[in-house]
């Protein structure tokens, strides 16, 4: 005959056991999730380095570069450059020297304006502030 006090010991210690079985269990799935992000990082570095094809078509695609560079190379080394017409080359320098003036009298004309536009705002703004809002490049004073 199974008396009542020998019951509850027998479910106390069945409800031990299980407790400590659900505790490992649950250590189990903490150490597992933990082992999963671990894997998802190396796949996702993986993921993110070029694959060994897609390096092998980068190099062949480097290598075919750089043999059209040294073939031009070697043309121009063995002097099968056609040389620049001297009167080209004048016209070009004549150009040149044109646009250089052009830029020398507006680059003249913007100081002039901006001397003018600065008499009346030098107790408003500072020039850095006023060229900040104008949106200007940061040039040389004259």
């Amino acid at each position: 005959m199974v008396t009542a006090g020998s019951n509850t010991s027998a479910a106390s210690a069945e409800e031990m056991a299980t407790d400590e079985r659900i505790e490992r269990v649950q250590k189990q799935v903490r150490t597992a999730r933990g082992c999963e992000r671990l894997l998802k990082a190396k796949i996702a570095a993986l993921d993110a380095e070029p694959s060994v094809m897609e390096i092998r078509a980068n190099v062949m695609i480097l290598e075919l570069e750089k043999e059209e560079l040294a073939d031009r190379l070697r043309r121009l080394q063995a002097g099968e450059a056609k040389p620049v017409p001297s009167a080209d080359r004048e016209a070009v320098e004549a150009e040149v020297t044109e646009w250089k003036r052009k830029a020398q009298r507006r680059k003249k004309i913007f100081w002039d304006m901006w001397a003018m536009a600065q008499d009346g705002l030098s107790e408003i703004k500072s020039k850095e502030q006023l060229w900040e809002e104008l949106g200007l490049e940061n040039v040389d004073d004259e």
